[in-house]
């Protein structure tokens, strides 16, 4: 009874969050998730509704939340998801939707501080060529100096258009592994 009069009022934008924190406070999450996703298949839903249940999935069940991120990322408040994501340090659906909401510079920025988690050498490559700040791609060296030396002339090799040559050769000068990028100077020294 309490799901279907639930149901009536999760469609009012307005209500919403007392609904949430009434269920919360009493400790009905199942309950509420359930009432969450059969409210997504209301036909006055609103992304409300999307976006706090992946914030519910953020706190209860973390492992439903990324394939809800990927199924309903048109629908979601992508700035609000974030920051539960963050704030539940789920770094790698933070990374994703920092990449879907075109923030490309937090997105590597978020994988270079997070990197056990949350790093990944495709999706990096896909993020630091769409980067607005170009200082992140010499601290890109660095990370890949650092974390994962094997993959660092790939990285270089992507990013060999997008950089000042001089200035990678003397950030890698100063880290004392200049032998490392060997390969990569070889390829561009035309």
């Amino acid at each position: 009874m309490a799901s279907l009069c639930g149901q009536h009022v999760i469609v009012q934008p307005d209500h919403l969050e007392d609904v949430l924190s009434f269920y919360e406070k009493f400790g009905y999450v199942e309950e509420l998730v359930q009432l969450m996703e059969s409210g997504m298949s209301l036909e006055r839903t609103h992304n409300g509704i999307y976006t706090e249940l992946g914030i519910l999935y953020c706190k209860y069940t973390p492992k439903r939340l990324l394939d809800h991120i990927r199924t309903y990322n048109s629908k979601l408040m992508i700035p609000k998801l974030i920051r539960a994501c963050e704030q539940y340090q789920m770094w790698p659906e933070a990374v994703f939707l920092h990449g879907s909401y075109e923030q490309q510079d937090q997105a590597i920025i978020t994988m270079m501080e997070h990197s056990p988690s949350s790093w990944r050498h495709d999706l990096f490559t896909q993020n630091i060529i769409k980067v607005a700040n170009h200082d992140l791609y010499y601290r890109a060296i660095v990370f890949y100096l650092e974390e994962e030396p094997m993959l660092l002339n790939d990285i270089l090799k992507l990013l060999a258009t997008k950089i000042d040559l001089t200035k990678a050769v003397s950030v890698m000068k100063r880290t004392g592994h200049i032998a490392l990028i060997t390969p990569f100077l070889k390829s561009v020294q035309s």
